[in-house]
């Protein structure tokens, strides 16, 4: 496969994600898990705003090693030393923190299950386009850090001190504050759906 259809894939990576978002966010509007509100159902939301707390700071963390370098330097320091594509990781955390928040374990499921299946081809398909940019250097990198799973025995902080890009961070902070506004979206939800309004159709689970 040709760089330039590695680069095209990865431009569909934003229209493709809202593409199968919206669907499954209009799903969690018209409908409830069986029991929501009990004792199981909020403790699922409590982890799943947990998760989308993880995933806000982890992004932020991640942008402050990546901010400016991305396809110039080869970032192998901090959330990069733990695995090689920590900012999926955490945007994965905070989808999976999203409908665990809104109480159902279905819709979470599905949205994992086409998360994990749509960015492992994303990201096979990034990294064979890293390899042509940084060749051996990533080549040993892949063989040191997992892909995704993170390896917390590889830990390396990196230097004290680095140059970032204000702008990338900047844009890196308005891409994680809707991880924050969700919590507030999510409330405002679960309080429609208390009051049995937009409930089209009860989830089993």
């Amino acid at each position: 496969m040709a760089v330039s259809t590695f680069a095209s894939i990865e431009k569909l990576r934003k229209p493709l994600s809202k593409a199968i978002a919206i669907p499954l966010i209009f799903a969690a509007l018209v409908t409830v898990p069986k029991n929501l509100g009990n004792g199981f159902h909020e403790t699922l939301e409590q982890i799943g705003y947990l998760l989308l707390i993880t995933a806000g700071i982890g992004r932020i963390w991640c942008s402050l090693y990546i901010a400016g370098r991305k396809d110039q330097t080869l970032c192998t320091e901090g959330p990069y030393s733990l695995c090689r594509n920590p900012l999926y990781l955490f945007s994965f955390i905070g989808v999976a923190g999203v409908f665990l928040a809104l109480q159902s374990l279905l819709l979470t499921a599905i949205a994992v299950v086409f998360y994990l299946l749509y960015y492992s081809y994303v990201i096979r398909c990034e990294e064979k386009r890293l390899l042509n940019i940084f060749g051996a250097p990533f080549s040993t990198y892949m063989t040191v850090v997992p892909r995704f799973i993170p390896s917390f025995s590889n830990y390396n902080s990196g230097a004290e001190e680095r140059m970032t890009s204000t702008k990338v961070i900047e844009r890196g902070l308005r891409e994680v504050v809707w991880f924050f506004i969700a919590i507030v979206l999510i409330e405002i939800v679960e309080v429609i759906h208390l009051n049995d309004l937009m409930v089209l159709y009860v989830l089993p689970f």
